[in-house]
């Protein structure tokens, strides 16, 4: 069945019921309207946060996102399949999870209505922020120095992580090789993984790689955790659904570590705790059944003396979540902070930023690479302040397009936190620099912060970045590992210096004066 705009008929012909059928008309149209914003409002915020009809244009609701939205409801777009591009085997994996329902959960009536009621409030077009053109200033305080890993083209690194105990970066890519890399001495190790390494934990002197299995959706479990024997990575899990992040620790203290592991998956995944058994197996607990688990972190976050998790969720229903741990390594979930879907939320940092002895979140928003590749004034990042009893309020917002990954360290040892950010998905015309951003916090109960840029002839392109005194001179670095691929559209200049770059790495190296 098509589905298309609306058309009220029922006109009467009669000039003699020319004001009668005026009103009846508005109050119609009217009617319908609520009808739409109602149906919007309960069944949209269902599964995720309310996003706001003006959050996206008329043409990215009509061709991307309301053919997803209605393949969610059981509704089904004409030439839209909702499963292509799936194998059998995912094709299987999304039915059985009953992602795409076999019958409609609104009726046609009531779809359109929705429809009309989102697309009638959408604008026609976004017009970018021109103020952000001047509102930043040159970076000094770093200074760039872009370092060739290998000889691999183009440079397509996956993951980064920095050893602090042994003075090491480890360097995963999308062809299946780690580095093990030293700012002095270059590589001194090179190791052959099973899929991209997405990223590293050092726990008790061993090193242990997330390997991603399929780097691109899917619905297929071909990802592993596997430990670093000598030269060889030895899975000590497998059939991990495309596994983003880890976290090894003891959580209750008995000598045993667990593994937390963000699935991220696809339209399914989850966030899983994997306990070591006697016969030294895992066994599986999953605590979210649900896709997008992309950042987690172990922290004591309710002062009783256990180790709690904290995991952020990006695909669908953004979200951040406390799991805090009870007796019997048992946990109860809260969500702490949630973002509509078009957020694209993307990473997250834990910080006491205002040291008051509450750990504060700082998160990141701007993935465009799905369903609607625009400009959007609400990505960038947000400070959300502990206010005690698990409750979180956003104090700072840094508008940023596209926005990736973020640290936050006092780079400038004045006594309060900055934030360094990197945005994979910016605006790629006049603030293409803006794909590094520092701030210096200025200080103040106001929450003040300067920007800085530094401009580049090839502008940072990074899917990861990580902190460290990497060239050990006692103040922090900020390190990038350069992606030179894009999933969207980029400017075929850009995209040819990217792809023709001969660095993997681009350090920031801090130029603190003592």
């Amino acid at each position: 069945m098509r589905f298309t705009q609306i058309l009220f008929a029922g006109l009467f012909i009669s000039t003699g019921f020319i004001g009668l059928n005026a009103f009846t008309n508005k109050t119609k149209k009217h009617k319908q309207a609520n009808d739409g914003k109602a149906l919007f409002t309960t069944y949209c915020s269902s599964c995720h946060l309310l996003p706001d009809p003006a959050s996206l244009t008329k043409q990215i609701w009509k061709l991307h996102v309301l053919p997803v939205m209605a393949s969610r409801m059981g509704i089904i777009y004409p030439n839209y399949d909702p499963l292509r591009g799936l194998s059998p085997d995912e094709k299987l994996i999304v039915n059985k999870n009953n992602i795409i329902p076999t019958e409609p959960v609104l009726s046609d009536a009531e779809w359109h209505k929705l429809e009309q009621y989102v697309i009638s409030n959408a604008p026609d077009t976004v017009i970018a922020d021109p103020s952000r053109i001047t509102r930043n200033a040159p970076l000094t305080q770093f200074t760039r120095e872009d370092v060739q890993v290998d000889l691999q083209s183009p440079s397509l690194i996956t993951g980064l992580k920095y050893n602090d105990q042994t003075k090491t970066l480890w360097i995963g890519n999308y062809f299946n090789t780690v580095f093990c890399w030293d700012y002095k001495a270059g590589v001194t190790k090179t190791i052959e993984s099973k899929s991209p390494v997405v990223d590293f934990n050092f726990y008790k002197g061993d090193t242990y790689f997330t390997q991603i299995g399929k780097l691109y959706p899917t619905e297929l479990s071909t990802g592993s955790y596997a430990k670093l024997d000598g030269q060889v990575g030895t899975p000590i899990l497998n059939n991990l659904h495309r596994p983003v992040n880890t976290v090894m620790d003891d959580l209750d203290d008995d000598g045993v570590p667990e593994v937390v592991i963000c699935n991220f998956g696809n339209k399914t995944g989850s966030l899983s705790l994997f306990k070591k058994q006697k016969t030294g197996k895992y066994t599986e607990e999953v605590l979210l059944p649900v896709a997008g688990a992309i950042k987690c972190f172990v922290q004591d976050m309710d002062g009783d003396g256990k180790k709690d998790i904290i995991a952020m969720f990006s695909q669908g229903d953004e979200s951040v979540y406390i799991f805090y741990q009870k007796p019997g390594l048992k946990f109860k979930a809260k969500r702490v902070l949630r973002f509509p879907p078009n957020y694209g939320t993307t990473d997250m940092v834990l910080v006491d930023y205002n040291h008051d002895g509450l750990t504060d979140i700082v998160t990141v928003h701007g993935d465009n690479a799905d369903y609607s590749n625009i400009l959007k004034s609400y990505h960038g990042i947000r400070l959300n302040i502990n206010q005690g009893n698990g409750v979180f309020t956003e104090k700072y917002f840094y508008p940023m397009y596209g926005g990736t990954r973020v640290v936050a360290d006092d780079f400038d040892k004045d006594g309060d936190i900055d934030f360094a950010a990197s945005a994979f998905f910016p605006d790629f015309g006049p603030l293409i620099d803006e794909s590094f951003i520092y701030l210096e916090n200025k200080g103040g109960v106001n929450y003040n912060f300067k920007s800085y840029i530094l401009k580049s002839n090839v502008p940072l392109k990074s899917l990861t970045l990580e902190k460290a005194d990497i060239d050990g001179d006692g103040d922090m670095d900020i390190i990038a590992g350069n992606f030179a691929q894009s999933p969207g559209s980029v400017p075929p200049q850009l995209d040819q210096k990217w792809k023709e770059a001969k660095y993997g790495l681009v350090i920031f190296l801090n130029q603190y004066i003592r």
